[in-house]
């Protein structure tokens, strides 16, 4: 490592800093004490750690509300937090967990254990932020190719005319261009904030489709979108509802029968807004299995299994219940959102 590892150590006890400051002298680390959590906070806001270790027993802001609000901001929730604590019940450990931590210790210290299990953590964090800067660099080199063929694409449509090779070069573009989307906020989901607004379902649906217009065309395949609500409005972050839409509409044209229609229908129920989603397809063996990260019903179908699982998860944030029901001929993926 280039820069020595920046570490905070938190505890209301002077002397136990004192120990740690010795204990660690050996791993060439730059260390900050502090004997509050209001404090390490202040000072995190300034200039951001590798690595905190943080006492639980302390007045005024205990160790598992400073990790807790260390892990609510998408700046600051990547910061491995080790727990070192005199608590050795399993209900105390588990809550270090369940807030976020990576690690606890119990006290007293085994002197040891601590500069290995801190070495551990230092190697991780950076081997992950090696990896942040290798997939920020990675998606660019994808990004930008395929903007240039998309943009080749429209050209040579010009000059040539559509045919089936062009629809078929540009729904192939299309599907990778969803895998690299659900790739980024697959990545990206725990820091980045994603913000909600108010957005017209029926309008957002209609738009969406036109994207995947090559896919259709290739397939030919018919989308047919009908509501009986008035303006029907959610709440949701526009990235997020893209990314389940577009996915719910990519696997909807991914297995539906050549030449058949998918059915989109937004209707009332018991003062909800239900979104159905349905195609023509063969039956599903076990359709809650498709929320499974990485499953694939159909292997020789293009994806990598996130992107229904990405869906799952953006559900839950909006509390939105989805249910799948498939018979012999019909798919189909039924939404309840719930205006707040």
């Amino acid at each position: 490592m280039e820069n020595k590892p920046y570490i905070i150590a938190v505890d209301d006890t002077p002397y136990n800093l004192e120990v740690l400051t010795m204990i660690l002298m050996d791993i060439d680390a730059e260390i900050e004490c502090v004997e509050s959590g209001a404090q390490a906070l202040q000072m995190i806001n300034t200039r951001q750690p590798d690595l905190v270790l943080l006492d639980i027993l302390m007045p005024e802001m205990n160790g598992y509300e400073v990790c807790e609000k260390l892990k609510s901001k998408p700046e600051t929730n990547h910061i491995p937090i080790v727990f070192l604590s005199a608590l050795d019940d399993i209900d105390s450990k588990m809550k270090a967990f369940e807030v976020g931590g990576v690690d606890y210790i119990t006290k007293p210290f085994n002197t040891l254990e601590v500069a290995a299990r801190v070495k551990t953590h230092l190697k991780q964090h950076y081997m992950l932020e090696e990896m942040n800067v290798l997939l920020k660099e990675s998606f660019h080199e994808i990004y930008t190719p395929l903007g240039l063929i998309k943009s080749s694409l429209s050209l040579l449509e010009l000059e040539k005319a559509d045919n089936e090779h062009i629809q078929s070069i540009k729904a192939s573009v299309q599907s990778l261009h969803s895998i690299y989307e659900d790739m980024y906020y697959a990545i990206k989901k725990e820091v980045r904030a994603y913000p909600s607004e108010w957005i017209d379902l029926e309008q957002f649906l209609k738009d969406r489709v036109k994207v995947f217009k090559p896919q259709m065309s290739y397939n030919k395949l018919k989308f047919e979108i009908s509501t009986s609500i008035d303006s029907p409005m959610i709440k949701m972050n526009i990235t997020e509802l893209e990314r389940l839409i577009d996915n719910l509409f990519s696997n909807a044209i991914k297995y539906a029968n050549k030449e058949s229609t998918v059915h989109v229908n937004i209707s009332p129920s018991n003062e909800k807004i239900k979104l159905e989603i349905s195609n023509n397809s063969k039956k599903i063996k076990d359709p809650q299995k498709l929320f499974d990260e990485l499953y694939r019903e159909d292997h020789s179908v293009m994806g990598l299994g996130i992107g229904l699982s990405i869906v799952k998860k953006i559900c839950d944030k909006y509390n939105i219940s989805i249910n799948v029901d498939s018979n012999d001929d019909t798919t189909s993926f039924i939404l309840h959102y719930e205006e707040k």
